[in-house]
């Protein structure tokens, strides 16, 4: 479908942050530290942590996808869409959510 959307990240993202971040946006995480699930606002995924990734996929309002967070960057890969819905606009709203996420990350104090 589309090459990954990408953005770089200051910080490595702990699962006790993501929870924290999710939380505070309304998205249920069931699961630890090393796979898990999750849901909200119509979206629901799965996820699993490596040494210094995060690895998932994702499905809603008929868009599928696959995401990675780790050290340095975010890439989010759109792999299936609705024909009717612009891939520009896709992409440009996923940017918007990797610079919210990037920005919620570097506002948290350390870990």
């Amino acid at each position: 479908m589309s090459s990954p959307i990408t953005r770089t990240l200051d910080r490595f993202p702990s699962h006790p942050l993501l929870c924290k971040l999710a939380q505070q946006h309304g998205v249920r995480v069931t699961g630890d530290a090393r796979a898990g699930s999750f849901s909200g606002h119509g979206v629901e995924g799965r996820y699993a942590f490596g040494d210094d990734h995060v690895h998932g996929t994702f499905a809603g309002h008929g868009v599928t996808g696959e995401f990675s967070l780790g050290r340095g960057q975010a890439a989010v890969t759109i792999t299936r869409k609705p024909f009717w819905l612009p891939e520009t606009l896709l992409n440009e709203r996923i940017g918007q959510g990797l610079d919210a996420l990037r920005a919620a990350l570097a506002s948290q104090p350390p870990e």
